[in-house]
């Protein structure tokens, strides 16, 4: 296959194989970026509709679940984990190759809204301009991507762990010494994208999957066996349901608060102890760094070998960097449901694609 069937693959498993854990691992990182961890996502995608919210969450993780069977189906079936290929229904090179370069450049779009994050965080916590963030990340950014595959792989592997279990942590600590507040709900201004619960499950679902995709795929043809592949999606979607259901609880303690905040956990965190601020500062910048750099990668691999993407890859970190500096609240309002209906279509013909693949019964597909 042609498109992304590169490094991604060979130098991000061993022999063996992924198991079930590692592969939940990298579909949990490819999704936990600022927006997620920080609860400025979740806020907005579900905090400002109150208790339906919460059935909105539910939404989100059945669908995303589902979706990522779906993903993991394809691939299979394809040996392939080229986006394109994935996603588009039939053989269509022409089309395969847009879908795929579109795919791309919605990556890219992550690495903006990880730039603005960054920038957010610093300004929240330290007080500095927004613009020390976004430049930080971007360099360790940039520096990563132009190194080899295994760096990135080593940021599945070892720091998202951590980062789930700190973040729950301190999601604890907060909805112990943080009581909740009256919130008049019914008056918030809502994205006109999102205007209701259940759509706005069905765009935060349609929207992470734009940055879910290449990376599920790859785990997918890399996995130790079909167990594997099911064990990982089943609990990468399942524990990112039950996270984002703990900090949707935590944000909806003070509405007012985190309608207000860049990052509404943080700020929780920061309320309860210095300390506490500061460690939750420490997972978010690793969270946004994770995310960027696995979601930049995947920019990446539609560039073609040579001098040129080098240069291609630092133009494109320093024009993230450029529009990121519109703000992250900005960022998440606006761009992620435009996004997020552009992922609607995504999962149409990835479904499409699905049940093509399962009538024809390709010799790829799935070994018990």
């Amino acid at each position: 296959m042609n498109g992304e069937n590169n490094d991604l693959n060979s130098q991000a498993v061993q022999n063996k194989g992924l198991s079930g854990l590692h592969v939940a691992v990298m579909y949990i990182g490819a999704i936990m970026g600022a927006g997620f961890a920080s609860g400025r996502e979740t806020w907005q995608f579900f905090g400002v509709f109150g208790t339906d919210g919460r059935l909105g969450v539910l939404i989100f993780a059945a669908l995303f679940m589902l979706v990522g069977f779906i993903v993991s189906h394809n691939a299979k079936c394809l040996n392939s984990h080229d986006m394109g290929e994935v996603i588009v229904p039939g053989s269509n090179k022409k089309l395969q190759n847009f879908v795929g370069y579109f795919m791309a450049g919605t990556l890219a779009v992550v690495m903006v809204a990880m730039s603005s994050a960054a920038g957010a965080l610093i300004h929240q916590h330290f007080k500095m301009p927004y613009w020390v963030g976004g430049a930080l990340i971007t360099v360790l950014v940039i520096a990563t991507v132009l190194g080899d595959f295994e760096r990135i792989s080593k940021v599945f592997k070892f720091i998202m762990p951590l980062l789930c279990i700190l973040m729950i942590a301190t999601c604890i600590i907060v909805l112990i010494n943080v009581p909740e507040k009256n919130f008049p709900y019914d008056d918030i201004e809502v994205s006109p994208a999102a205007p209701n619960w259940w759509m706005s499950a069905v765009l935060y679902t349609s929207y992470n999957v734009m940055a879910m995709i290449a990376v599920v795929a790859a785990a997918t043809i890399n996995a130790r066996d079909k167990k594997a592949v099911v064990t990982g999606d089943f609990a990468g979607g399942l524990f990112l349901g039950i996270l984002a259901m703990l900090i949707l609880i935590t944000v909806q303690r003070d509405g007012a608060m985190s309608q207000q905040l860049d990052m509404p956990v943080l700020g929780y965190a920061a309320g309860v102890s210095g300390g506490l601020g500061i460690m939750y500062t420490v997972i978010l910048f690793l969270a946004i760094y994770s995310t960027a750099t696995s979601n930049f990668y995947g920019f990446t691999t539609k560039l073609k070998e040579g001098k040129k993407k080098k240069k291609i890859i630092v133009l494109a970190g320093i024009l993230s960097f450029v529009l990121g500096l519109i703000g992250f609240k900005n960022v998440v309002k606006y761009v992620t449901p435009v996004m997020g209906y552009a992922g609607i279509v995504m999962i149409i013909m990835l479904a499409i694609n699905f049940i093509i693949l399962k009538k024809k019964g390709e010799p790829h597909e799935l070994e018990e």
